[in-house]
Formats: C-alpha cells, structure tokens, sequence
C-alpha cells in the first residue's frame, strides 16, 4: 500500500508518517495506521525535465520515538535498506 508523506520528515531511517492516527493513501482514502505495517512512502517529486518522478521508501509502520513525539509526530515509517529513491531508479535495477 502507498501512503503520502513529508519527505522533509526524514531523519536518518526514519520518516514521520503522521502527526494523527491516520494516513492518506495515493488513492485519497484514510488508513489507520498501526505498529508492524508494511508501507510504502512517496512524495510527488519530478525529474529535471519536469515530468513526475516520485521519491519512495519502503518500510515498517513504529510509534514516534520519544524525540519525535514531542513534535507531535505519532507514527514513522522505518526505512528499509533499499533507502529512499525516485521511482524512475526503481524501474531501472
């Protein structure tokens, strides 16, 4: 399943997902998100010539660690060891 995130919310392996209990899906439905979830991330991004290339990160759903939380973030998604890359590097390998 792919859930939209703020790909500025990347901190190391980690991606805050959601500063509620919820997530948007890319067909703009709203899923509750729970810890031990398998996702994928993406954020809409586009290539040099303009064209629509979306970054993507696979992972594991977890609660905001305790230095995320007093931000407000409620859940992150664990990055996995392929990283994040744009859907184009994906297609390619």
């Amino acid at each position: 399943m792919r859930v939209w995130a703020d790909f500025n919310g990347v901190f190391g392996d980690i991606l805050c997902l959601s500063h509620r209990d919820t997530c948007t899906t890319d067909h703009g439905d709203l899923i509750h998100l729970s810890p031990g979830m398998i996702l994928t991330a993406y954020m809409e991004d586009s290539d040099e010539n303009g064209n629509r290339n979306d970054l993507v990160a696979s992972g594991v759903v977890e609660r905001s660690p305790a230095w995320l939380a007093c931000n407000d973030s409620k859940w992150v998604l664990r990055i996995d060891e392929k990283g994040i890359k744009h859907e184009s590097d994906m297609r390619t390998q």
